[in-house]
């Protein structure tokens, strides 16, 4: 009898532990990640060859956002590109290049500096369950432009952006097709993925998700839980996207490529990929960043992607 009742004063004690454990795990880690602002360096769009007009855009949640449109080089254009950056760095103003590139083929584009992020207001960044609202109010903003308004839209971004354009295409029918670079399904999935690569077992990872959901929920509310890319993509329908990521990646591993790739074949989505062997973040090789048009595979599975959707 005594030997049971220790028997059970261990286990609670181990379960009492595994508990607290659990719940300190996403109080200990998240502050790295909200109530956080992020000043970036800024780029002169000159220094790209191309030239710019900077707007700002409002958000539904009254949030006045930086943003830079470049016009198609010659010609009437084809549609406009939305372009989005990461989490934290470079800021979007380091991706003219690609405006350029775009320009180059025809292409407007609308570099929008997602909230929380040098010259855009915003106190935190929203992991994509927020910046979606961005995008949102880039696509606002071009239906307001009689030039454009009936004019394709593709929405472009890379890292969490790239996560954050395919949320934002899930909710907004406006958005014709999605180029999605190195995005995470969810982010409680990119946390496990995380987290096991610094050592903590998978198994408690995953066991995690549901107390990790509780701090995000009552942070930002517990609607904006169901705003994740897995969770978007199966919303794109008949709409293509372009999904890339390299098979190395550090910061965003490739198991959250094949989860997203694996939902969108789940619904037929008519998903296209690029696939680059190494740790390529950005999948544009570092020395082209600047002029992406150079890293020929690279830029060439891109606009072939746009020219094969469009026309």
């Amino acid at each position: 009898m005594k030997k049971k009742k220790i028997v059970v004063i261990v286990s609670f004690a181990i379960i009492a532990l595994l508990l607290g454990t659990l719940v300190a795990i996403p109080l200990m880690v998240m502050p790295m990640f909200l109530g956080q602002r992020y000043e970036q360096r800024q780029f002169d769009s000159t220094d790209f060859g191309i030239e710019s007009e900077r707007v700002t855009l409002t958000t539904d949640d009254s949030l006045a956002l930086a943003a830079w449109r470049t016009r198609a080089r010659t010609g009437a254009a084809k549609g406009t590109v939305i372009i989005l950056s990461g989490i934290q760095n470079p800021s979007v103003t380091a991706f003219f290049g690609y405006a350029k590139m775009f320009s180059d083929n025809g292409w407007d584009a609308l570099l929008i500096e997602m909230r929380a992020r040098s010259q855009s207001e915003g106190d935190e960044i929203g992991l994509g369950m927020k910046e979606w609202l961005d995008v949102k109010a880039g696509v606002e903003f071009l239906s307001l432009d009689e030039n454009v308004k009936n004019l394709p839209i593709v929405a472009m971004g890379t890292s969490m952006g790239g996560g954050t354009v395919i949320i934002a295409a899930g909710e907004l029918p406006q958005i014709n097709a999605v180029i999605s670079i190195s995005a995470f399904s969810s982010f409680a999935d990119l946390f496990v993925d995380n987290m096991t690569m610094f050592g903590m077992p998978k198994f408690l990872g995953i066991m995690d998700i549901p107390f990790l959901g509780l701090y995000i929920g009552f942070h930002f509310g517990f609607d904006a839980l169901k705003y994740s890319p897995i969770n978007g993509i199966v919303k794109l329908g008949e709409r293509p996207i372009l999904m890339m990521h390299s098979t190395g990646d550090t910061q965003v591993p490739y198991s959250e490529f094949e989860k997203l790739l694996k939902a969108a074949g789940s619904k037929g989505v008519r998903a296209a990929t690029f696939i680059r062997e190494g740790d390529f973040h950005f999948i544009c090789y570092d020395e082209y960043f600047d002029d992406p048009a150079r890293d020929t595979e690279f830029s060439q599975t891109i606009v072939q992607f746009l020219a094969g959707v469009f026309f």
